[in-house]
């Protein structure tokens, strides 16, 4: 599994607007092969800095996701300058498998 971190800046006085979207966003990105899910985390030191952060089965399913048509219609809003959103940063990680493994408690 890979996550990928989306590091966004909005002003102020569209934060409301950019928070608000995700809930309305379209959605396409659910249906995609190796979509494993999305959180929009919202930075408590820095106003205005969010994470989007999405978790995909491989890279290979990212790269299709941002190559396809869906990508763009998805993404129709955000590039039109509706939210205010200022992209910074891209970001790939592996995840590293870290939850133990115990035996099963058996009575």
């Amino acid at each position: 599994m890979i996550v990928n971190l989306f590091h966004v800046t909005v002003p102020a006085d569209r934060a409301q607007a950019f928070e608000s979207s995700w809930s309305q966003r379209a959605g396409l990105v659910d249906a995609m092969p190796g979509f494993l899910g999305m959180d929009v985390l919202r930075d408590g030191n820095q106003p205005g800095h969010y994470i989007v952060l999405t978790r995909w089965a491989t890279r290979a399913d990212f790269d299709a996701w941002a190559n396809s048509p869906q990508f763009i219609a998805g993404h129709r809003r955000s590039a039109s300058g509706e939210t205010g959103a200022a992209p910074m940063a891209l970001e790939f990680y592996e995840v590293v498998p870290s939850t133990p493994t115990h035996p099963s408690a058996t009575p």
